[in-house]
């Protein structure tokens, strides 16, 4: 059978233009799998350019930049691309964990924050775009000594020229106008076993999880440094004592310090539903102290965790002091 021209064309368009492996309809705006492979390519980058040694490192922060009409569509299935995400990390992880001594996260939790955007770092973003940014921690705080490089972070991002991500430089400043709403913020915590089932996904607007209207305790704090006092309701089962800095504002389940003596993080504090109690465990390297007693650090990933009573104090590092009462 004679062969029509066109085939020839065709077949010659698909060696010089070979078909796109995007999870995307053509010319469309991006899906589901689309994001969730953005996010794969990011975090294996990550395990490349991170890792030390025999110590496997890896980005645990994502922020999401998406067209608001994207974000809207996609609000409803962001839980299932975090849960099918954090799925494929840890398969990731046990395969890798091969060539490697230990694992070593910087973060006790990951992080990933949707945000709407028609523009980020001078580019246009389109229903066809995505951009993910990855980071091993948090942001850090602008201003906090030294020279203007303290406005700029250090992330794993694609490059528009190459379509390749890298690790890279961005000015602060371009995240300033993007809204981070707490039904596109997830915090989940990272599980050392690497377990891939099971695995609970819930927005920050959805966590609370408050035993009545007036919360679960009541923790007043002072910082000897500031000479400031200030109360923390605990509405969560689970909370994270930190430093005030700017990658931890957003999260229902912190009670930020603003204080140069506290850790990032410094303490967790829990409700045990077992066994009808609160518990506090330490992941600083300076001294914690409950009712006069100095209790051990955890390491990530496996926290120790100690008895808090009503009406306990709490002392971190010296210089902040914690009085915590049940309600």
């Amino acid at each position: 059978m004679k062969k029509k021209s066109g085939d020839f064309f065709a077949a010659l368009k698909s060696i010089i233009l070979p078909e796109s492996t995007d999870q995307r309809a053509a010319n469309g705006p991006v899906t589901n799998n689309f994001i969730l492979k953005e996010l794969m390519e990011c975090f294996e980058n990550s395990c490349k350019r991170e890792s030390v040694g025999k110590s496997l490192l890896f980005n645990m922060h994502y922020l999401i930049i998406l067209h608001p009409e994207v974000y809207e569509e996609r609000l409803p299935s962001l839980p299932v691309i975090v849960k099918e995400a954090l799925k494929a990390f840890y398969g990731k992880l046990k395969t890798a964990r091969k060539n490697y001594d230990e694992l070593s996260p910087v973060s006790f939790h990951w992080h990933f924050r949707f945000a709407p955007g028609t523009d980020f770092n001078q580019e246009r973003i389109s229903v066809e775009d995505v951009r993910v940014i990855g980071m091993l921690t948090g942001l850090k705080p602008a201003g906090s000594g030294g020279s203007d490089r303290h406005n700029t972070a250090r992330v794993t991002m694609k490059s528009k020229a190459t379509n390749v991500f890298d690790k890279m430089d961005i000015n602060l400043d371009v995240l300033r106008h993007l809204h981070f709403a707490e039904n596109g913020t997830f915090t989940v915590k990272f599980n050392p076993d690497l377990s891939v089932t099971n695995v609970a996904v819930t927005n920050n607007a959805t966590q609370r999880t408050a035993r009545n209207d007036a919360g679960l305790a009541r923790i007043e704090y002072y910082t000897a440094d500031t000479s400031k006092d200030a109360v923390y309701i605990m509405k969560d089962t689970e909370i994270v004592i930190a430093r005030k800095e700017p990658e931890n504002v957003g999260y229902s389940n912190y009670l930020l310090i603003e204080s140069g003596f506290v850790s990032n993080p410094h303490a967790r504090i829990r409700w045990n539903e077992s066994q009808q109690s609160f518990q506090i465990a330490s992941f600083s390297n300076n001294e914690t102290r409950v009712n006069e007693t100095v209790i051990g650090k955890s390491e990530a990933g496996s926290p120790r965790w100690f008895d808090l009573r009503d009406k306990s104090q709490v002392l971190l590092n010296g210089m902040v002091t914690l009085t915590f009462k049940q309600l």
